[in-house]
């Protein structure tokens, strides 16, 4: 199943405006994640190449609608800890990530977190 992941302010936050709450591109440091039709670049990937990774580091999926700044934050914190080599051996990295993929998904949930955003799937 596809899954498009966007980092977005909250409800709760004073940045939030309905209709229109992702986070602002230029947060983000370019990247070479990948995109999926309605996502990529900016505050937005391809949640479904990336899933099994966080999944691994952090023991939370992609595929939850929101997931709430406080969890963001400790995936940051998790993903920062997480050795792309042991992932490699535990799981055979079915969907080819790179290395420096997961210092950019690493980067790009650190702005999130940075922000108290929110991490959306839309699939």
């Amino acid at each position: 199943m596809g899954l498009d992941t966007y980092a977005a302010y909250g409800k709760d936050h004073d940045k939030y405006v309905e209709g229109n709450s992702l986070l602002p591109e230029n947060l983000f440091p370019d990247n070479n994640l990948s995109g999926g039709m309605f996502s990529g670049g900016g505050p937005s990937f391809r949640g479904k190449i990336y899933d099994d990774y966080v999944t691994w580091a952090t023991g939370e999926t992609l595929y939850n609608e929101e997931i709430d700044s406080d969890t963001v934050k400790h995936m940051a914190d998790l993903l920062a800890k997480a050795d792309y080599f042991s992932f490699i051996r535990e799981t055979g990295n079915h969907w080819g990530i790179s290395e420096k993929e997961t210092k950019q998904l690493t980067e790009w949930f650190r702005v999130v977190a940075d922000e108290n955003g929110t991490v959306v799937g839309w699939w």
